[in-house]
């Protein structure tokens, strides 16, 4: 591997690090921020406004990526993050904090886009499965190091390290990403227009089906923002049917692309279920420390990591179906296990390995598959939007997921075991849905 390929893994590394550990360093500070701010209204203002901002950011790269090159798109998400990290941390109000909040969630947006193209332009499969699965197992390992690095500065420092620590990574970030993202295959078009209704209409249906979920208020508001969302769709649908060069590349949604779109949203769904549930149920219910419950789910980033390094090998002795029901029936297997063993957290350690295998599976086919199944043209935009799917997976199913954490049922003895008993409900759907309307090709995947 040349010292250029290097620099890019850690540049990859380095940017979806500060992406994933900055959720799970700052909610360690939240009684201190609300203390030290004077806070008296709802606090969680500060992780909202983050997330709303990566899917803000999130589609617009791949329309940017066809005007200039990756490198000044990479730069300018470095920046942002960072300016918004800084102010953060000198942050005197909840005003201020949450502006800086959403500069900062800006800047990762457009760093998780990135993420999933800059593997495609550098490397070649099988080397990418494994570039794409340090990557992905890096949101696991934040889970450990988030709360010992956060313990620590809070220890030590005030809240407003959690932010400034940023600073440093994304500058050495910055300098890996000017010397080393220079990419042969790189291409850019700057004759076309933007879509400017194809993106308006885009972001009103996002505006609707996030309040649909999140609205708390009444519930006949969610019904009507769900139908809005809903009616909001087909109007952009037929407006970027008519387009040129749309901001929605709609012809490229065949039934592959659309099975694999809404495999990863439901993944992502899941995925929040075992990353935050999973820890809150571990601490509250069994006693274990922070440090300890990331120690228990640590077995997810090493298997995802593992199988990236040999899917290559996997796959060539299955059909892309089979693939995938593999992929279903480890998590499957997983869930299982834990409603056997949910009282021991050695026992869940060993569960969470099956869970690895799952998403590293899924994740990786996803992102390789819209990489090369969609034409050159679109490529970059199709990334962007699989990275919204990903995104709006994560904030959604944060939602709902905690939602039915909060159910009280009576054949239900704990609540980890509502999250596990969705989640199993997905993966029915999935896989009564890839067994339905995914036809084989004469090839193997």
């Amino acid at each position: 591997m040349s010292i250029k390929s290097l620099g890019v893994i850690v540049a990859l590394v380095l940017i979806m690090f500060m992406s994933a550990i900055e959720t799970s360093i700052v909610s360690l500070a939240i009684p201190t921020i609300r203390e030290d701010l004077n806070v008296t209204t709802s606090i969680s203002l500060i992780f909202a406004v983050y997330f709303i901002a990566i899917v803000i950011a999130n589609p617009i790269v791949g329309e940017l990526l066809d005007r200039t090159k990756i490198i000044y798109i990479t730069l300018l998400g470095l920046l942002l993050f960072g300016i918004g990290s800084l102010l953060s941390g000198i942050s005197t109000t909840l005003e201020t904090l949450i502006m800086s909040r959403f500069i900062q969630g800006l800047g990762a947006g457009v760093m998780m886009a990135l993420s999933q193209i800059v593997p495609k332009l550098a490397f070649e499969i099988p080397l990418r499965y494994k570039i794409m699965g340090i990557v992905g197992s890096v949101w696991g390992i934040s889970s450990i190091i988030g709360p010992v690095l956060g313990g620590t500065i809070l220890e030590f420092a005030t809240w407003h390290w959690l932010f400034f620590v940023n600073i440093p990574i994304a500058i050495i970030a910055m300098l890996l990403v000017t010397v080393t993202f220079h990419f042969e295959n790189e291409t850019t078009t700057t004759t076309n227009k933007l879509d400017v209704r194809g993106l308006t209409y885009f972001y009103i249906v996002i505006f609707f089906l996030m309040f649909a979920v999140m609205n708390k208020t009444h519930l006949y508001l969610n019904l009507i923002s769900f139908i809005l969302a809903c009616l909001m769709a087909v109007v952009l649908y037929k407006n970027e049917k008519n387009e040129k060069k749309p901001f929605l590349p709609v012809t490229e949604f065949n039934k592959t692309i659309i099975l694999i779109f809404f495999t990863d949203f439901a993944y992502a769904i899941i995925l929040m279920g075992y990353n935050l549930y999973m820890p809150i149920y571990l601490q509250e219910d069994i006693g274990l420390s922070p440090l300890q419950s990331g120690f228990v789910i640590f077995p997810i980033s090493v298997a995802w990591l593992a199988l990236n390094f040999s899917l290559d090998k996997l796959e060539s002795n299955m059909t892309r179906k089979g693939l995938y029901i593999f992929a279903f029936t480890s998590l499957m297997m997983c869930g299982i296990l834990i409603l056997i063993g949910t009282s021991s957290p050695l026992f869940i350690s060993f569960s969470l390995l099956f869970a690895g295998v799952s998403f590293g599976t899924v994740y990786t086919k996803d992102s390789v598959i819209t990489q090369e199944e969609t034409s050159l043209n679109n490529m970059k935009r199709m990334m962007s939007l699989y990275t919204l799917t990903k995104s709006l997976g994560n904030s959604i199913g944060s939602t709902i997921m905690g939602y039915i954490y909060a159910l009280s049922f009576v054949f239900i003895g704990l609540q980890i075991h509502n999250v596990i008993l969705m989640s199993l409900i997905i993966l029915i759907i999935l896989i009564i849905l890839w067994s339905l309307f995914y036809r084989e090709h004469e090839h193997k995947s």
